[in-house]
């Protein structure tokens, strides 16, 4: 049985059928590492009122999304540290 391929080129969205995308390959994409970062720049600052420790939170969340965002929702996203509201 023969297969017929389309000759039209890719559009956005589309993906070749031979590829898969894994967690990782999210994960490096450079708006998802932005996401995390400010995300994880805001959650630092709320939680201790620190823009040094923003700072550090922010490059946590742009340079190993995969480990920090799980850590800052375990922490309570935003929350002050010690459980405070």
């Amino acid at each position: 049985m023969a297969i017929i391929k389309s000759k039209r080129p890719l559009l956005l969205g589309d993906t070749p059928a031979s590829s898969s995308t894994s967690v990782s390959d999210i994960a490096d994409n450079p708006n998802v590492k932005l996401a995390a970062g400010v995300a994880l720049g805001y959650h630092g600052y709320r939680r201790t009122g620190s823009v040094f420790w923003a700072l550090v939170y922010a490059a946590a969340g742009r340079w190993f999304p995969l480990e920090a965002v799980p850590i800052a929702v375990a922490q309570g996203y935003g929350q002050k540290k010690g459980g405070g509201s």
